[in-house]
């Protein structure tokens, strides 16, 4: 069974900031080089060197000014590389809860959501400085300041630096920022993530959620640029994956539990979406 990392330090603040050079105080090596997954949101910066980081099985390359967004539950590995210089930012959703509404909090974590954008932001000079400004000022308030104003200061540079980011990610994206259909996505999306394994098909979220199949579908392929079954494929091809890494579980275990009837059923479905077997993309990773 792969580990979840949840990183004592989180269960009290709820927030923290690690510099690369630390990393190994942070976790040990063998933990940081094989796939583990994250029971919080991290934002990696790269400040210097070139190297690659794995984020749900995919391999992203970075150099300077590369941010790379992990979402919670998301399974990623390091490619631990002593030139690479950076930072890594974890934070629970609790911590921007306790200063942000909900709608606010909604569209900070849309930004990690690797089913709409890439994981990766690769920044320009022009805006490199302002984002590693942003990080050292948060870097300052948690090591060296540290007193009764500095979580509150803290919520405020993440928020800060979130949107930023967010707002360089939006470049070819402004549909998902100006979007009248971002709230009835994520209420679709929310609704997927709790009833993938009852249900593919579009017509039951449909139903469920009061709309047309017609509908349900423009939402999704206005905000996703998808059809609304590709979009459930995608999900329940990420659960699998990331059940087959993560826990010793049997193919015929994994398949009940992501609610196919048949293990045959499963095989069929994974080889359709990932040209591999279950058993091979396990042992590729395992």
């Amino acid at each position: 069974m792969h580990r979840t990392h949840n990183y004592l330090k989180l269960q009290q603040s709820n927030f923290d900031i690690v510099n690369f050079l630390d990393l190994e105080k942070f976790e040990s090596e063998e933990i940081l080089t094989e796939n583990h997954k994250v029971d919080f949101y991290a934002l990696i910066f790269i400040t210097e060197g070139k190297g690659k980081h794995s984020i749900d099985f995919s391999d992203y390359e970075y150099d300077k000014g590369t941010i790379l967004a992990i979402r919670k539950d998301q399974m990623h590995r390091f490619y631990l590389n002593k030139a690479t210089k950076g930072f890594l930012l974890c934070f629970k959703e609790e911590f921007l809860n306790s200063y942000l509404n909900e709608i606010e909090v909604a569209n900070a974590i849309q930004m990690f959501n690797e089913l709409l954008v890439s994981p990766k932001t690769q920044l320009k000079d022009c805006d490199f400085e302002s984002i590693f400004k942003l990080i050292k000022g948060i870097e300052k308030e948690v090591l060296v300041v540290n007193d009764i104003y500095s979580f509150k200061l803290i919520r405020s540079l993440l928020y800060i630096l979130i949107t930023l980011i967010y707002r360089i990610k939006s470049t070819g994206y402004n549909t998902l920022q100006q979007s009248k259909y971002l709230k009835e996505f994520i209420i679709f999306q929310n609704l997927l993530e709790e009833d993938y394994y009852k249900t593919k098909k579009v017509y039951d979220y449909a139903n469920k959620l009061g709309y047309s199949a017609k509908k349900l579908n423009m939402v999704v392929k206005f905000i996703a640029n998808k059809s609304a079954k590709e979009f459930i494929d995608d999900t329940v091809i990420i659960k699998v994956k990331r059940l087959l890494i993560h826990y010793n579980l049997s193919i015929k275990e994994i398949a009940f539990k992501t609610g196919f009837n048949e293990p045959t059923n499963l095989y069929k479905y994974f080889k359709k979406h990932t040209n591999s077997t279950p058993e091979e993309f396990r042992k590729k990773y395992v």
